[in-house]
């Protein structure tokens, strides 16, 4: 017997909500297995650490954290003012003792909910102009959307009034250059301004009760020159994840003679520097304007002489070449690197076209 119209529309009505239901179940299911996914995609985000420094860090007793508890000079000029600065939501100054005996004020801001047992720490670092507020203003939008504390440590020209004083701290005296090591002027670890950063962390951290292993760093300009040498020339930093953004020139991770020597590249450094296993490890980003291009002609505070120009004429070309030098570090010593380089699509030299893609590679899941 010849199925009628009727029969017919039955058979395609129930076949249409067989699909339906189908469908339905499919959609439950990769909805399920969507939210499976992205709780386990937090979860591997959220378990941030410290292992990428090398074994002896975290066997070491003599690690991070006691290289900050070496000296007996008192963190903060006033620990009352400096306690009620850090626990109080909003923008706020305090006061540090440095190890180098020249005042440091940094600039803090606390987000409105912030969280002091697991907030994030950030230290953003300023470049040349040393305008630590401006920096801060700069970062407050950031540290409102990802609910981070920042710091921003202001090296004022009174006190640091060269850039290598800041960028580039460890020498006792004299030029910094391929024979302050042999010369006896090296300055202890403890001793640079990088370590400041490791001993505000320590002090913010004990106040807080602040339950995060290490820290997060940014810095633009020369403050990215601080960033890339901190992680260079300080052992063992807790830094978690750090971005350097559109430094002038680097200290390239290499002993090779085909570059020149120290501060342009580790070779000349401290013997204990040279060798450039840790820096090569650790979690760095380098972010880059695509039009952060201008030379020495148009920018005076570029940098121009011989070791800065083989690293390249421009910022975005120096910072390629700092990448592609520890590829090459990394590969002929069969060691891992960890770095990533970002560009930021029309962005020039300045921190307010670049922070916001900084945080989000710092902060974001």
């Amino acid at each position: 017997m010849k199925p009628t119209h009727q029969n017919l529309r039955q058979h395609q009505r129930a076949r249409r909500v067989h699909w339906s239901l189908l469908s339905r179940l499919l959609c439950i299911l990769l909805l399920i297995l969507g939210v499976s996914g992205v709780s386990k995609l937090a979860e591997a985000t959220e378990v941030i650490d410290l292992t990428w420094q090398p074994a002896t860090c975290r066997t070491d007793a003599a690690g991070s954290a006691s290289n900050t508890t070496r000296s007996d000079v008192p963190v903060f000029v006033d620990a009352g003012a400096a306690r009620e600065v850090l626990k109080t939501p909003g923008t706020g100054r305090l006061e540090i003792n440095s190890l180098q005996g020249k005042p440091l004020t940094v600039h803090v801001f606390r987000p409105s909910q912030f969280d002091s047992a697991t907030g994030r720490i950030w230290f953003v670092m300023h470049g040349t102009g040393r305008d630590a507020e401006r920096y801060l203003k700069s970062a407050i939008p950031v540290a409102e959307r990802h609910q981070v504390l920042v710091m921003v440590l202001e090296f004022s020209r009174n006190d640091y009034p060269s850039g290598d004083a800041y960028t580039l701290g460890v020498v006792t005296r004299g030029r910094v250059d391929a024979h302050a090591a042999e010369e006896g002027r090296w300055r202890s670890p403890l001793q640079t301004p990088y370590m400041e950063i490791e001993r505000t962390f320590s002090t913010v951290r004990e106040v807080l009760q602040n339950r995060q292993l290490g820290y997060y760093l940014f810095g633009h300009s020369a403050g990215a020159q601080f960033v890339h040498r901190l992680l260079s020339f300080i052992r063992c930093p807790r830094v978690l994840k750090a971005v350097a953004a559109n430094a002038g020139w680097y200290t390239l991770p290499t002993t090779d003679e085909k570059w020149p020597p120290f501060p342009y590249s580790l070779r000349g450094a401290a013997r204990e520097f040279q060798d450039p296993r840790q820096v090569l490890a650790a979690p760095l980003t380098v972010l880059l304007g695509t039009r952060d291009t201008r030379g020495k002609e148009e920018d005076s505070n570029l940098r121009a002489s011989a070791g800065a120009m083989a690293q390249g004429p421009n910022r975005l070309q120096r910072g390629m070449t700092y990448f592609e030098v520890g590829q090459q570090s990394a590969l002929s010593a069969n060691l891992p690197l960890a770095w990533k380089v970002q560009l930021v699509s029309d962005a020039g030299h300045e921190v307010a076209e670049v922070i916001a893609p900084a945080g989000q590679l710092l902060f974001a899941p």
